[in-house]
């Protein structure tokens, strides 16, 4: 995790289904992914984890505390590679209030509850349409020599990028992990967020498509 960013707190169980959860046994405890969220969610996986459960939801509203962002991007980032390594997520957005497209986050694994102040019953009816529209792989990238493949199945119609960056580690590999907008130059955002690959919440940005894994519970091919 970016040193900017809090640890985003979970709690894990073996098995997918979350009806699983009351089975003894199943239980793992809880983690903090507090260093490089890459690293943490796959040793998790190694681990035999199959469900997480993030302990705070993430806000996206534009008031409060975590104005800045950076907790939202810290438990994004998280739920993306928990989505890539085929966990089932259990999570919690706030979207900001008013209306609000959630389709350039459609790819991550579904949040179980959409919460407002008003309780307004159409945050029903996006998470639901949100589990209708989800599939594995819906945003994802692979390496190649010399370059990265972005599969974009987010919307109609199917988007292919191809990104051939020299500097791919000192560019790339930082926004994989959420990091501040000061730490970018306008013209590496402006490249990234207008090809729909970034997603900002205040002050903090974030690589949002997910890496592609053959594993039994990952994400699987485009």
């Amino acid at each position: 995790m970016s040193t900017d960013l809090p640890p985003v707190r979970l709690a894990l169980w073996r098995d997918r289904d979350p009806e699983a959860t009351r089975i003894p046994g199943m239980y793992l405890g809880e983690a903090d992914v507090a260093g490089d969220p890459l690293d943490e969610v796959a040793r998790l996986a190694a681990g035999g984890a199959g469900l997480a459960r993030l302990h705070a939801a993430i806000e996206l509203s534009d008031g409060g505390s975590e104005a800045d962002g950076a907790a939202a991007v810290a438990g994004l980032v998280v739920v993306r590679e928990l989505t890539a390594h085929g966990f089932a997520v259990d999570w919690t957005l706030r979207p900001p209030a008013g209306p609000w497209d959630w389709r350039p986050l459609g790819h991550l694994h579904p949040p179980t509850t959409v919460i407002d102040g008003d309780g307004d019953g159409d945050r029903d009816r996006l998470a639901a349409a949100w589990r209708d529209d989800f599939r594995p792989a819906k945003f994802g990238y692979r390496h190649g020599p010399g370059f990265i493949e972005v599969r974009d199945h987010r919307a109609d119609p199917f988007r292919r990028l191809v990104i051939r960056n020299p500097r791919y580690a000192q560019v790339i590999e930082p926004l994989l992990r959420g990091v501040a907008t000061t730490d970018l130059t306008e013209a590496v955002t402006a490249r990234y967020h207008d090809a729909g690959l970034l997603h900002r919440v205040g002050r903090y940005v974030w690589w949002t498509p997910y890496r592609v894994r053959h594993s039994p519970h990952g994400t699987g091919p485009p």
